[in-house]
């Protein structure tokens, strides 16, 4: 559950992804709005996630450890082949640094995290976009090999290239810190404020309903049943997240993740 002081920022909306999306890319695009933004995209690969369209004259960098996503990368203005839990750039060099998708396949999801807040401007904005480990196919991609990850995009979602270099699925290991509640505290104590959250309708479960409509229903029973049985703590649908958070401009103390 998030916690009671963070519910102005955050939402469980029946969104789909790509409404969630474009309401997250809105959001952030508004807060930018006017700025020649610096963008870091962390783990950035080859598609964008940044609302490039939606900024003024943005300049991007990616970092990324796999070297044919960098090849296949034709909007960064920068590459850097490396590994963002260790590559560090100077305080205040960027803007806006968007890290989706990438959290869950770190075995040092706060080291990251600490890089991004030293690297960012005072007012600068931090966009996580994560899988939730909490939701069915958090739980199911949790504590199945990756074998069967590969199986499942290859088989079930028809995407045949599934597995080989720089295609996902990617090898998941989620890190404490990367369920919702988890992140949006170490970020807190990390410098970094909470300023919008919106956990979503899975991506994975909406594409499964499109493309295998009869496994589609099953599953939508099957986490009725579940979400039943957990008095509706859990809602296991919702698959996906977002969130946004604020570097201040000023900060009275240097932050110390470490305590609670």
């Amino acid at each position: 559950m998030i916690r009671q002081d963070w519910d102005n920022i955050a939402t469980g909306r029946d969104f789909s992804p790509d409404a969630a999306l474009t309401d997250v890319q809105k959001f952030v695009a508004d807060k930018l709005a006017g700025k020649h933004a610096r963008v870091y995209e962390a783990g950035g690969g080859s598609f964008a996630i940044v609302p490039l369209p939606l900024l003024s004259k943005p300049t991007v960098v990616v970092v990324d450890i796999d070297e044919t996503q960098l090849q296949n990368n034709k909007y960064a203005d920068t590459k850097i082949l490396g590994d963002i839990q260790t590559y560090d750039f100077p305080p205040n060099s960027f803007d806006l640094i968007v890290c989706n998708n990438v959290i869950e396949h770190l075995p040092a999801v706060d080291q990251a995290i600490l890089r991004f807040q030293h690297a960012l401007e005072p007012g600068g904005l931090l966009f996580i976009g994560a899988p939730n480990p909490q939701s069915l196919f958090g739980l199911v991609t949790k504590y199945s090999p990756h074998w069967f990850h590969v199986w499942f995009y290859r088989v079930i979602l028809g995407r045949k290239n599934a597995g080989q270099p720089g295609q996902p699925p990617f090898r998941t290991i989620y890190h404490r810190i990367v369920s919702p509640e988890a992140l949006l505290r170490f970020c807190e104590r990390a410098g970094l404020r909470p300023i919008y959250f919106n956990l979503y309708v899975g991506d994975n479960y909406t594409k499964v309903k499109h493309k295998r409509p009869a496994l589609g229903r099953l599953l939508t029973a099957v986490v009725g049943l579940m979400n039943s049985v957990t008095l509706n703590k859990l809602n296991l649908i919702y698959g996906d997240y977002h969130a946004v958070l604020q570097k201040p401009l000023e900060m009275t103390a240097p932050p110390d993740p470490t305590k609670s």
